[in-house]
């Protein structure tokens, strides 16, 4: 696997593995399930991300306007 840092929300890729924001570890590591797009009805953009607490109903998602310029650190599939 290849770690890279990205600070766009559209670099991420479906698959990628979240292992930190702006330095603070995910435990667990938080895995990409759709890259940048629409995420309902309407315009809104976002990142859905795999639940990694599976029996919560929660869904997560990063939307760039928070997210963009922070330093996401990743583990890719060459």
């Amino acid at each position: 696997m290849e770690k890279i840092a990205v600070t766009r929300l559209a670099d991420l890729r479906a698959g990628d593995r979240l292992v930190s924001l702006d330095g603070r570890a995910y435990i667990p590591v938080r895995i990409v399930a759709q890259g940048l797009g629409c995420i309902g009805a309407g315009t809104v953009q976002g990142v859905r991300l795999v639940n990694p607490f599976p029996s919560s109903d929660v869904e997560h998602v990063f939307y760039p306007s928070q997210m963009d310029g922070h330093r996401i650190e990743v583990e890719r599939s060459n």
